[in-house]
């Protein structure tokens, strides 16, 4: 079937082009704080081909060039045939080459007739490295070129609107749309001379009526009666201006804009409120998933690679939408040469080359690798070269050091980037061993990165580890030893030395962020304190519920009080209040207590945990989880002391139920 091609990586670039420079904060688009790459101006397409000849149509986003090349094309082995949209090939077997100029926008191609484009096609930047094309299933309509992302669209209405006085003395019209969205607002039928109109966005009430913190907001001057603001981020629309009255008498409609998703996964027990945690969650990183997976929609709408390593996860047991990584690891990877970190930030490229194998090993796509192998090769040499003497990693000019917001003892080297750089070397070490290229150095390098760290970093009485070495403070934090446990390869006994004398200790400072959550809950399920990992989901995202959430929260923390749960960065709004990071319970839930591995050689365990009476104390004694694997689902149901567990056509396991272990058969159903 034809599609859309285009060199790979130019479709990402130009639309992360787009998502990158559309930042809106206190009426001024904000530019971003890294490295955009663009997408090459002018690229070749090519394909060997044997035809028996016939019409081709042609379509383009660009001016284009159509050349054959074979000995039958005499006297110079090229023949042109000039940029028509409809072309007549001759029979025979040859090479057919298509040079696509485009401005503004990035080169893309679609044929159809006596050929097609489709993945076999082959492309490059007229430097004679072709590489195999990008294409995706998003674009099968010529008449629909890639340039314009296919967004679905829904009319929706106010849940709510009244007229309201501001405390700064302002009269307008407040509306409430129930839930967090994203689309586009346009006003209608307003009266000539009506002056100014302004509006402002808000995700909670608060900050919609707030003139002067409100992040998101737009004066607009009406042309013909009519205002049309882009798409963004609201619950709360607030509409004020010159003429007050006047808005009254306006026609107000909103349009939301979401990406199309298919959510194969489902979840459901007797604990309402867990439901409700599931439920939330699905709905807000459905919102976050666009172009890309973006870590919110309001601040700052942009694509951060942990947030998207969390992400993926979610992804995997809710959509298994394997374009939406695709186009998310391709954005984050940039382009040539690498000049600094992925987003500035020292560990978001360990986590982006660590997404590549985790990639991998949810799809088995390793086509996929050999495309991004280059990109995340001079990723990972970036990295390597910016280590110190004694091997350790640190950072260097306006590199962000951050592994959360948190007080963690940063001087020097700090454990937790140095536990990252380890792994990130151990994933790309596979790469390359599966791509048929040497990885020995990095696994080498991985291997002395980690005795390091055990030699200067850890606190062998206690079996845990500090944030740093180099200042003598000996600083405990969950975040270092949460890291240490999940990516250290450390023996079972070290690892639960961790969370006796760490996790489990209330005299550390507790984790505030759901980003750190997801990690921090990864250990209590790992551990097997499924119990204590619900009572978190209960406590926790109950309390982030109870304040009127109808979207997860970037950060929570329960002792704040009313407008407080807002703030972030010493602004009252600027917190983030639909973040994706946030909707890990749906992975954790899905992988830990529904007990559904997918393991890198791409067999399946199930193990699921719901069975445990401590589990079903929380959850109640009917539970149900539909879980997403390859094309098919494991569907698991726990009723009491029975149950059953149901593969798919095509998906075969291994199940473990208390002491009795057997083999899942692919269609069957076992029942106790």
């Amino acid at each position: 079937m034809a599609a859309w091609i285009w060199k790979f990586g130019d479709f990402e670039k130009y639309h992360g082009r787009l998502v990158h420079t559309r930042r809106q904060n206190y009426g001024y688009l904000e530019p971003p704080v890294w490295k955009l790459y663009s997408p090459d101006a002018c690229v070749r397409f090519r394909k060997k081909i044997r035809t028996e000849g016939g019409m081709v149509s042609i379509h383009a986003t660009g001016a284009y060039t159509v050349s054959l090349f074979g000995e039958q094309f005499l006297p110079f082995g090229e023949q042109k045939l000039w940029g028509s949209s409809s072309i007549a090939l001759p029979a025979g077997e040859y090479v057919i080459q298509i040079r696509v100029m485009a401005g503004d926008t990035f080169a893309a191609l679609y044929l159809d007739g006596a050929i097609e484009t489709d993945r076999d096609w082959e492309a490059d930047d007229t430097s004679g490295a072709f590489t195999a094309v990008g294409c995706s299933s998003l674009f099968p309509d010529p008449e629909k070129p890639p340039v314009q992302f296919p967004f679905q669209e829904e009319a929706i209405a106010p849940a709510a609107e009244e007229m309201v006085q501001t405390e700064a003395g302002e009269n307008g019209i407040l509306y409430d749309f129930g839930r967090e969205c994203f689309g586009r607002i346009v006003m209608t039928d307003l009266p000539e001379n009506c002056g100014k109109i302004r509006i402002r966005f808000g995700e909670s009430r608060e900050e919609a009526l707030d003139p002067e913190w409100c992040v998101i907001r737009r004066e607009e001057v009406p042309e013909d009666g009519t205002v049309r603001c882009p798409a963004c981020a609201f619950r709360y629309v607030f509409l004020t201006g010159d003429d007050p009255v006047a808005l009254t008498a306006c026609r107000f409609t909103a349009c939301t804009e979401m990406l199309p998703v298919n959510v194969r996964a489902s979840f459901s027990c007797e604990n309402a409120l867990i439901n409700q945690v599931f439920d939330v969650a699905e709905y807000t990183f459905h919102l976050n998933c666009r172009e890309f997976i973006l870590d919110g929609i309001k601040r700052d709408g942009w694509v951060w690679s942990a947030d998207a390593y969390q992400s993926f996860f979610v992804n995997h047991y809710l959509y298994r939408d394997q374009e939406l990584e695709k186009r998310t690891l391709t954005e984050l990877g940039g382009g040539l040469p690498v000049v600094q970190y992925i987003n500035t930030i020292m560990d978001y490229s360990y986590f982006w080359i660590m997404s590549l194998w985790e990639y991998y090993s949810a799809y088995r796509d390793e086509q996929y690798l050999h495309q991004i192998f280059p990109q995340a090769k001079a990723v990972m040499e970036f990295c390597n070269g910016r280590r110190s003497e004694d091997g350790f990693i640190r950072g260097q000019g306006e590199d962000w050091v951050f592994i959360d917001w948190a007080p963690m003892d940063k001087e020097g080297a700090l454990c937790g980037e140095q536990i990252l750089l380890a792994k990130a070397m151990d994933s790309f070490a596979k790469i390359c061993e599966l791509l048929g290229k040497d990885g020995s150095f990095w696994k080498a390098e991985s291997m002395k990165l980690k005795d390091k760290i055990l030699a200067f970093y850890r606190i062998p009485e206690e079996s845990i580890f500090m944030d740093s070495f180099e200042s003598g403070k000996k600083n405990i934090t969950r975040h270092t030893n949460t890291l240490a446990y999940l990516f250290l390869g450390l023996a079972e006994e070290e690892k639960s030395a961790i969370y006796r004398n760490v996790i489990l200790n209330p005299e550390i400072r507790q984790i505030t962020t759901p980003y750190f959550k997801f990690y921090e809950n990864m250990v209590r399920c790992e551990e097997g304190d499924l119990e204590d990992f619900l009572r978190d989901l209960t406590d926790y995202y109950g309390a982030m519920l109870s304040t009127g959430a109808t979207t997860l929260y970037e950060q929570f923390d329960p002792s704040e009080s009313g407008a407080e749960h807002y703030q972030m960065y010493g602004r009252p709004f600027e917190k983030s209040l639909c973040h994706a990071w946030s909707c890990s319970p749906i992975y954790l839930l899905q992988r830990y207590v529904a007990g559904v591995q997918v393991l890198e050689d791409g067999s399946v365990i199930i193990s699921p945990a719901a069975a445990d009476p401590a589990v079903r104390n929380v959850l109640g004694v009917d539970i149900r989880f539909a879980v997403p694997v390859r094309e098919g689902l494991v569907h698991v149901h726990l009723a009491g002391e029975h149950g059953s567990i149901e593969a798919d056509a095509g998906i075969r396991g291994e199940v473990t139920l208390g002491k009795k272990h057997f083999r899942l058969q692919e269609g069957t159903r076992y029942r106790w």
